[in-house]
This record gives structure tokens, sequence and C-alpha cells, in this order.
């Protein structure tokens, strides 16, 4: 019942300001090579950082996956 959530982040929105790695970086990188945000691939996700992430995110570009 518990269905696990995973975060995701539209890259075309995205302007790679980096908020989401200053407020939840065991979740958000930035990849120097490919110059895009990525999600850290884990087991689980702690919603109330990724939830924090998605409040201050300016382009409103971080999503749950259904």
């Amino acid at each position: 019942r518990n269905k696990k959530r995973y975060p995701s982040i539209d890259l075309g929105k995205c302007s790679e300001c980096k908020g989401c790695v200053e407020v939840a970086p065991k979740v958000f990188r930035y990849n120097n090579v490919t110059g895009m945000m990525e999600i850290i691939e884990q087991d689980e996700y702690p919603e109330d950082l990724v939830e924090e992430a998605m409040m201050n995110c300016p382009e409103d570009c971080i999503v749950w996956d259904k």
C-alpha cells in the first residue's frame, strides 16, 4: 500500500539554479559533464526534503513520478 515515489526533474524547464541541491544534496546533483541536474538513485527518497525542493524551485520543474 505504501507505494514508493520517485522525484523527477523536467529538464526542459530547469534553469540549473541548483536550489534543489542546496535543499536536498542527497537527492539532487549537478552533472558537470552533461550540464544537467540529476536525481541520485536511491531506494527511498526523503519526502520532506523533496517537497521543500519542489516548493522552492523557481521553474516548478520537480515533480513526483507516479
